[in-house]
């Protein structure tokens, strides 16, 4: 299935990548690695094997926001890429 992908812009981008390196530096930030679990799977690991993943991507416009970050292991984050939460599902259910 395709999906509209929203044009952003090198500039657009490289701004909210600033932003996500910020928001990595927040108590905030720090408080979700150290519940240890991924957002996609579920698994328990330790804080620096987490990764900060963009529910939507930048590349597909979202942004560096609370609500759109999320912790997900480096396997999940790496698997997801740019895909949308519904792709992403879509992909999930394949797999089973």
């Amino acid at each position: 299935m395709d999906y509209f992908i929203s044009a952003v812009t090198d500039q657009e981008i490289k701004k909210e990548k600033q932003k996500a390196r910020e928001l990595r530096n927040t108590q905030w930030w720090k408080r979700k690695c150290d519940e240890g679990e991924c957002y996609y799977c579920g698994g328990k690991m330790s804080h620096n094997e987490l990764t900060m993943d963009h529910i939507v991507p930048i590349v597909r416009g979202g942004k560096s926001v609370k609500n759109n970050v999320v912790p997900a292991c480096k396997d999940c984050n790496n698997k997801k890429k740019h895909l949308l939460p519904v792709e992403w599902d879509e992909y999930l259910k394949r797999l089973k």
